[in-house]
């Protein structure tokens, strides 16, 4: 389970099909050597954190910035915290010039990797962060509920105002307090439509 801010996931269709490619790979790795949740969670990890700041995300993707400079900043962030495997993996897409497509490449490897794991994925939406426990048993929940094996990502918005907001796939379990009050509004909406028709039946009988 991992963490993000609330952030763009989408991505044009060349990072999506260059995100699919890159990512079979790191997974074909990863099955090899027995690590392939190990590289997803590593390859998430240094997605984040780069999406998290600007300045090297820039530096990363600039066309004008050496490979070789891509590769040191890349060592010297991230040498000590991830696996051979995924520095060597970033020093190729750094190579190949495609460190734009970072963001896509840890989505799709994440996806595809629940797809071999029998998971679906999803995303559980709170005002404030929440603890491993309310994650897992909230997945839990689901789970049961279609059948199977759920991983949730969370992300903080403060727009929901409270409550959570569960998506997994297309179907939304929307318990959030911005939902509860536009169903209470739109109850109250249905019920007085109902008592000005009523009124109108009444006065027109009479």
């Amino acid at each position: 389970m991992t963490d993000s801010s609330k952030q763009p996931t989408v991505f044009d269709t060349d990072q999506q099909q260059l995100g699919d490619v890159y990512a079979k790979a790191l997974l074909g790795a990863g099955v090899k050597s027995g690590s392939v949740d190990q590289l997803v969670e590593e390859l998430q990890s240094v997605a984040k954190v780069v999406s998290e700041l600007p300045k090297m995300a820039a530096a990363l993707e600039s066309p004008r910035v050496a490979t070789d400079a891509k590769i040191n900043l890349l060592e010297k962030a991230f040498g000590n915290k991830v696996s051979k495997t995924v520095m060597n993996f970033l020093k190729v897409t750094a190579t190949k010039g495609r460190l734009d497509c970072l963001g896509a490449m840890s989505a799709a490897a994440a996806r595809l990797n629940d797809e071999m794991a029998g998971r679906i994925s999803g995303t559980l939406t709170t005002a404030d962060p929440v603890t491993d426990e309310v994650v897992e048993r909230v997945a839990q929940r689901i789970s049961k509920q279609i059948g199977k094996a759920v991983r949730l990502e969370r992300v903080v918005d403060s727009e929901i105002i409270g409550g959570m907001v569960v998506r997994v796939g297309d179907t939304v379990y929307d318990g959030s307090v911005v939902s509860q009050l536009n169903q209470v509004k739109a109850r109250a909406t249905k019920r007085a439509g109902e008592i000005i028709r009523e009124k109108l039946e009444q006065f027109a009988s009479g």
